[in-house]
């Protein structure tokens, strides 16, 4: 059976409508439901509404800290898309600085960076789920710390430096207000986020090199 019904002027069915001034406005039954399917909305049965919630599910990898590295252009972690049908959006990016263990630091220049290739090596994260009863996240999304291969440096999307010393006024501001937001707060209000398609990856690379300093990690994204 057609979905849509053809009428003719003077014939056929009749169309509810209602007079303003002379002028008819045809009246609509409100329902809902799938292609083929219709159900009337009523105190039974009332238009269903999501208020508040984000339907899409969030991840999170939290890195805990990890030593500074002796070594110019060392990647502290990456985050890959393998999956050939999804995509993850990144929302949040934050650095946490430790400011517990006593270092004699230097002033750190960082590396926010898209990558062209999955990381290998190094320690593999496990993600956390806000809400345990959702989905668990693609085995084909990953995130490893200190990868000690793969995970080439693409795209720069940002280069900062902060200092390794613990003692640093910045520094300590930063950690106490729960490290240093990556993503650009414009990306962060419109929900856009950095996108990352299938074979894409992110990463942060720690330019300077120093083995002083202690740095943990949290990025959170969803997966559509």
């Amino acid at each position: 059976m057609a979905d849509n019904v053809d009428i003719t002027p003077g014939t056929g069915a009749t169309v509810a409508a209602d007079e303003i001034a002379g002028v008819k406005y045809q009246r609509v039954k409100n329902t809902y439901g799938a292609d083929g399917a219709a159900t009337d909305v009523s105190r039974a049965t009332p238009f269903p509404v999501t208020q508040g919630i984000d339907p899409t599910p969030a991840y999170f990898y939290w890195i805990a800290t990890q030593v500074h590295v002796a070594a110019a252009s060392t990647c502290h972690w990456d985050l890959w898309n393998d999956d050939a049908a999804l995509m993850v959006r990144v929302v949040s990016i934050r650095q946490i600085p430790n400011i517990v263990t006593a270092v004699t630091g230097v002033a750190t220049n960082w590396r926010l960076a898209r990558t062209t290739s999955l990381g290998t090596g190094g320690a593999a994260q496990t993600a956390w789920l806000p809400d345990t009863s959702q989905t668990a996240l693609d085995a084909d999304i990953t995130c490893r710390s200190k990868p000690t291969g793969g995970a080439a440096e693409g795209t720069d999307l940002a280069d900062y430096a902060l200092s390794s010393e613990e003692t640093n006024v910045g520094t300590m501001q930063i950690a106490s207000m729960g490290g240093l937001e990556l993503v650009p707060p414009s990306l962060v209000s419109n929900g856009e986020g950095i996108l990352l398609r299938p074979s894409q990856g992110v990463s942060v690379w720690q330019k300077t090199s120093s083995s002083a300093g202690n740095t943990g990690w949290l990025i959170g994204f969803t997966v559509e």
